[in-house]
């Protein structure tokens, strides 16, 4: 074995061992950077991570560059930067000698970096075996010397196993697996838009602007991290129930995931009828007696009626303690999601 086949070896084991760590995502950055510094030398280094949502790509870890130029990585700016030079849609390091352009027709490069003194650098483009691009790991020297042709492939070889160390999803897809039985599922984000997760396919009930992701962001907004409740299906699913997981996502980048929302077979319903989980959906809501009844069309006595019989099929005491069963065991039709 070569040289430089035993420095990707070792590099690349270090850098999967990176990935094993149980540390949050920026932690795992940050064990990153010494592995590197065995196959280059750098005064400066950062890992920024995309945000689509709020059209950013701010670091997550940031060493060795003045206060102005962490500013610009934390600005939209950058983004476009990247963008122009196509780093994004790339999988090959670019080095400053690389640039498409003059490094001092570029604004990031002539306004912030040229100033405070680097002269060379390289951006390695971090995307995932299933292709999602991430953000980008990238060097800088004050030296005007350029990491040679045989790093940077090495780079772009090792790239994969990078992103794999810094994916934020791979907390989320293990958040997901818990539902073992889940059959579809998104991620919310705080825009109200959604973005897939990693196995599972998407659905009806869970495109952008739905009844049941606004009730999902709704239990999110009221500080749950974990929410269950009922919907009906829509055409073409035949009549029936799904139930709707709502999972917060971690406290830690990308900050623009709110939560992961998954659908599930509805579980035993307790023989539990449209009426009665609409009436225990109300209450739960916190809707008063004779406001639930005019909503459903029914009068109060009818509506007390179908609490009674939900309390019994539920075994609660009472008729407050079944809505409260109801609500831990989201036995229930929130009020948004009645036609």
């Amino acid at each position: 074995m070569s040289r430089r086949s035993s420095v990707a070896v070792m590099l690349t084991a270090q850098i999967a061992a990176v990935a094993g760590l149980s540390a949050g995502v920026a932690e795992r950055a940050e064990a990153l950077l010494e592995p590197l510094r065995g196959v280059m030398s750098f005064d400066a280094a950062c890992v920024t991570l995309l945000e689509a949502d709020r059209r950013r790509q701010p670091p997550l870890i940031c060493h060795g560059y003045p206060s102005a130029v962490v500013e610009h990585l934390h600005s939209a700016d950058f983004l476009l930067s990247v963008e122009r030079l196509g780093l994004d849609r790339s999988d090959r390091p670019m080095r400053v000698m690389d640039l498409p352009v003059p490094p001092l027709e570029l604004p990031g490069w002539a306004t912030y970096m040229a100033p405070a003194g680097f002269g060379e650098g390289i951006g390695i483009p971090l995307r995932t075996s299933d292709g999602r691009y991430l953000g980008i790991l990238a060097t800088h020297t004050r030296s005007r010397t350029p990491v040679d042709d045989e790093t940077r492939n090495l780079l772009a070889r090792i790239a994969p196993v990078i992103a794999h160390a810094i994916d934020p999803l791979r907390t989320i897809t293990a958040l997901a697996a818990l539902i073992t039985d889940a059959i579809a599922g998104v991620m919310l984000t705080r825009s109200g838009a959604t973005a897939p997760v990693p196995g599972l396919p998407g659905h009806g009930l869970l495109t952008p602007g739905s009844s049941v992701l606004a009730e999902a962001a709704a239990c999110y907004a009221d500080g749950d991290s974990r929410a269950t409740f009922l919907t009906p299906t829509r055409y073409p699913d035949p009549p029936g129930y799904l139930r709707v997981i709502m999972l917060a996502c971690p406290d830690q980048p990308p900050y623009d995931l709110d939560a992961v929302v998954m659908l599930r077979p509805p579980g035993n319903l307790h023989r539990l009828s449209h009426q009665e989980m609409s009436v225990l959906g109300m209450l739960v809501a916190g809707w008063s007696e004779p406001h639930s009844a005019a909503r459903l069309h029914i009068s109060t006595r009818a509506l007390r009626s179908a609490l009674e019989h939900a309390r019994t099929k539920l075994g609660a005491p009472s008729n407050a303690a079944a809505v409260v069963r109801a609500a831990d065991r989201g036995l229930y039709l929130p009020p948004g999601l009645l036609a």
